[in-house]
């Protein structure tokens, strides 16, 4: 019964000790409350939520696809997209839409997938430079995106990544 005791009192020691401290560290530091905030929070979107990233970001893509290897684009997919994307057609949905056809299809459209409606005020159909732009910085070329990615730095990892899109269609959209 006596290491009970002790037990017992030691916390109790413990919860008091914690108490004095707390009320003594109150009295010594006095918090000063701000005039207005640090930071200002506005209720409207900000109007360059759909902005591109500026076309000098990145030179263009067709010259580099080209040379791209369509089998090497489809290694990078299955390592880096086929988490959040399929790429077969009549493939469903995953946590970003199905890209079989995406080279000519219009923004934000593929039926059963709920896009950001930045994507959706984006507008347009999918070029090989808009593709590029995509994947090479998503939240840079659609701000507000709901894609997750950081994107592929290496032109020609992008252009094999696209080269091998370019393939998942029953027509290929010519090259630029």
């Amino acid at each position: 019964m006596a290491s009970f005791n002790t037990v017992a009192g030691c916390v109790l020691a413990s919860a008091l000790f914690a108490m004095v401290v707390g009320k003594v560290s109150n009295a010594v530091v006095h918090p000063h409350k701000l005039d207005k905030p640090a930071i200002a929070v506005s209720e409207e979107a900000p109007a360059a939520t759909t902005a591109a990233a500026p076309a000098a970001d990145l030179p263009p893509i067709g010259p580099e696809l080209a040379k791209a290897n369509v089998e090497a684009g489809k290694v990078i997919f299955q390592k880096q997209c086929f988490t959040c994307h399929t790429a077969d057609k009549g493939g469903a949905n995953k946590v970003g839409p199905n890209l079989w056809g995406i080279v000519g299809r219009k923004k934000a459209s593929h039926e059963g997938f709920s896009y950001s409606s930045a994507l959706q005020a984006k507008g347009g159909e999918w070029t090989y430079e808009d593709i590029n732009h995509m994947i090479f910085k998503p939240t840079a070329y659609v701000k507000g995106t709901k894609m997750a990615f950081a994107g592929l730095p290496k032109v020609q990892e992008r252009a094999d990544v696209i080269a091998y899109l370019r393939t998942m269609a029953d027509t290929p959209a010519p090259l630029p």
